[in-house]
């Protein structure tokens, strides 16, 4: 049967439970101390922790381009382009930093963005769509004329078991500006 990575995953809980329920039993049939069950559960929360973080990066965020110097500083010039409109897609959040958002426009994955990193894209002049995975609240339709630059802040929610993300137009250029400067440009896929 192929469950696949994601539905394995979702079973890593009980069996990081499991295991330290079975440790634990085993410690306690012996006589051993509570002492010793509580060292072995720390150290099993510890070793938990680690492999979701070696999860989280290896697994779930895909690989992103990051631009060169040169081309971040064109990026940086925020130069309209004559037959196309511009978009600036950015996330400037230290929440969840290092987890990748997918970045879909018009239903093509662009990348993902991650904490203080944007997106330059030159698009046709017309409607645009912004989507994103399963955790994005909804898509956003962006109207862009020729010559026209537009702001999106990716805003993260975070949640107590679970985060998601939204998009968000900025229409104080100079604000969102300031924001980007402080950004790493990526590269669409």
């Amino acid at each position: 049967m192929n469950l696949g990575r994601a539905s394995m995953l979702k079973m890593l809980p009980f069996i990081f439970v499991g295991t330290f329920v079975g440790i634990a039993l085993s410690f306690v049939s012996r006589g051993s101390s509570l002492h010793a069950i509580v060292s072995w559960g720390g150290l099993l929360i510890v070793v938990a922790f680690a492999v979701y973080v070696v999860w989280l990066l290896g697994f779930k965020n895909q690989a992103t381009r990051k631009a060169s110097s040169a081309q971040r500083q064109d990026a940086l010039q925020f130069a309209p382009v004559a037959d196309k409109g511009v978009l600036y897609v950015f996330r400037k959040q230290y929440v969840g930093m290092l987890v990748g958002r997918d970045l879909l426009l018009d239903q093509r994955l662009i990348g993902q963005t991650r904490g203080y990193c944007f997106y330059r894209l030159e698009v046709a002049p017309g409607t645009h769509e912004l989507a994103g995975s399963k955790k994005c609240a909804g898509p956003m339709q962006v109207n862009v004329a020729a010559g026209e630059i537009v702001y999106i802040e990716q805003e993260m929610q975070m949640g107590m078991v679970s985060s998601g993300y939204q998009y968000r137009l900025v229409d104080n250029a100079a604000q969102a500006q300031a924001k980007i400067r402080g950004c790493k440009l990526l590269l669409p896929a």
